[in-house]
């Protein structure tokens, strides 16, 4: 995930007890740092009783929470505070008698090889961030505590009514009908195409429906030298990126090629059924062998940048002002910000296309990577409960007081994303008609939509009359510059999005099985050199069922039988 929208995903959970929309890390990875002294899990306190249980309420004495913890070298605390003590860890244990000591820390390339560590060795903190993969080995292990009785009891009815919006989340990591987990929320998110809508009215041509219409537009682009003499075609995976999205890399779609395959009905990179209902990976798949067909072709033409996956930066290509069109979010726009300022008429527009040959927006369906788990030994799990019930509350009055400042992943332990499942909605809808009159601000439903009220409260400020032409000429970008990109990003691009109608594909795996762990490195690798070949020119496109053949015996076909089992 991008680093601006880490900074927008935090401010969109909040409702937020912290309104905290200054993350610059995601709570799975913020972790830096040398290994502090173990601590004890033990503690001093009981639970309340069952009369007494304010899922808000203050332990009536301390209760330790050990923890196995990210912490990122580079973020600045203030004055003397760490990770395991600053203002927030201070506020949780003054205010709830919740001690968070830290077991061992971890820098951001070692924190997931620290936790399969701690599980390989059956050493493990009170509780720790993990990904699905890990959450599953643990389950297996029988190292987990259930949660479903404490969830229940002390879970808040805020963070109840988060998950309930939010269908599925709890149900996928609830095994043999026990709770083992508290997972993140995500944000909805399907790849749309943007356009500098600047070009294509100069050059009188219509937003784009097909794939044809896509490279007719991209054709002219270069033909007409819209960006000089040396106008790129579709940009997109620079050095280091993929060319799609994944079952392990869901999220956010930027700068990539996944709408070129999904609008030929191809999902790579993930699970999907065939038509006798049996999973099949989606690289190995005919309709991904079409997609490959169709980019070479387009490659050759120069309709994909010639540079695909040697590029240092994609997004210098946009600032340059060569590029006209590349592939990403609804939250594009906060990565458009520098092209914007070097090519003030840039008007890049968003489209809910290619479609497929059936007129249909397909996307595959992100996923949360991280999750909350407990050790089954721990005494006190409800105080994890606890913390996460004050991590998605309002901001309390004294809190507001002690504190008066916004909190990251990196002060705010065991920190997730966490927001209602129609946050996205809710935040472009409402401020819509915040900005129409048709909605009073004091209307906003601050409690449960913070963010949006942050939204509303600045949209007239940014947004110029026509209210409902989003083209670029229509916004001020210099009265209120720090809340110009917020309100540019869900207006442009997410009302476009919220009103598509998105057909998401969901991966049957979304974690690695037993012999993916072993095997998967090896094959995602001729995965990728394959297909880049194949589009670059340098295999034929045949190529691909030299692939697939080769995928099967070097462990497809074991993985994919494990996959069957998922189903």
């Amino acid at each position: 995930m991008n680093k601006s929208f880490k900074t927008l995903a935090v401010g969109l959970t909040v409702a937020f007890s912290l309104g905290a929309c200054a993350s610059n890390n995601n709570a799975d990875n913020n972790a830096a740092g040398s290994a502090s002294p173990a601590a004890s899990s033990s503690s001093s306190s009981a639970a309340p009783s069952e009369a007494a249980v304010d899922p808000m309420g203050k332990f009536a004495e301390p209760v330790e929470v050990s923890l196995g913890r990210g912490v990122d070298p580079t973020y600045k605390y203030e004055g003397n505070d760490t990770a395991e003590d600053n203002i927030y860890t201070r506020w949780l244990k003054d205010s709830y008698n919740i001690v968070v000591k830290h077991e061992w820390e971890a820098a951001p390339a070692d924190y997931g090889q620290k936790v399969s560590l701690a599980i390989a060795s059956n050493n493990l903190p009170d509780a720790m961030l993990v990904n699905e993969t890990q959450l599953r080995q643990m389950v297996k292990a029988g190292q987990l505590a259930d949660l479903t009785e404490v969830y229940d009891k002390y879970g808040a009815e805020r963070l109840k009514q988060i998950y309930k919006t939010n269908p599925g989340l709890l149900e996928g990591v609830t095994f043999d009908g026990k709770l083992y987990a508290l997972p993140e929320t995500t944000l909805p998110s399907a790849p749309m195409t943007w356009i500098r809508k600047d070009w294509l009215d100069k050059l009188g041509l219509e937003a784009p429906k097909t794939l044809q219409d896509l490279e007719n537009i991209a054709k002219a682009f270069k033909d007409n030298k819209m960006g000089g003499e040396n106008t790129l075609g579709i940009v997109g995976t620079q050095q280091g990126g993929s060319l799609y999205s994944t079952f392990l890399s869901s999220g956010d779609h930027f700068m990539n090629f996944s709408p070129l395959f999904f609008a030929n009905d191809a999902y790579p990179g993930i699970w999907v059924k065939d038509a006798g209902g049996n999973a099949v990976y989606g690289s190995t798949t005919a309709e991904t062998k079409k997609s490959l067909a169709l980019m070479r072709d387009w490659y050759a033409k120069g309709i994909l940048d010639k540079e695909i996956g040697l590029r240092k930066s994609t997004k210098e290509a946009l600032t340059s002002g060569q590029a006209g069109i590349f592939f990403g979010p609804w939250w594009s726009p906060y990565d458009l910000q520098d092209s914007i300022k070097s090519n003030p008429e840039a008007n890049w527009r968003p489209y809910a296309a290619p479609l497929d040959d059936a007129g249909v927006f397909n996307s595959n369906q992100a996923t949360g990577s991280n999750f909350i788990v407990v050790n089954k030994k721990y005494e006190h799990p409800e105080a994890i409960i606890k913390m996460l019930n004050l991590h998605v509350s309002e901001k309390p009055e004294s809190y507001k007081t002690a504190v008066g400042k916004e909190m990251t992943s990196q002060e705010i332990p065991l920190f997730l994303i966490m927001g209602f499942g129609d946050q996205l909605q809710y935040a472009v809808k409402t401020t819509q008609k915040v900005l129409t009159g048709e909605m009073k601000l004091e209307e906003v439903d601050k409690a449960n939509y913070g963010f949006t009220y942050e939204l509303s409260s600045h949209v007239k400020n940014i947004k110029k009359e026509p209210f409902d032409n989003y083209d670029i000429q229509y916004w001020d970008q210099k009265t209120d510059p720090d809340f110009f990109a917020h309100v540019y990003a869900h207006l442009n691009g997410g009302s476009t999005f919220v009103d598509a109608n998105v057909n998401y594909v969901k991966s049957i795996a979304t974690a690695q099985t037993k012999t993916m762990q072993t095997k998967w490195t090896n094959l995602k690798k001729l995965e990728d050199e394959t297909f880049l070949k194949i589009i670059m020119g340098i295999a034929p496109v045949d190529e691909f069922d030299t692939f697939v053949t080769k995928w099967k015996q070097q462990g497809g076909d074991e993985i994919t039988a494990e996959v069957n089992e998922l189903k």
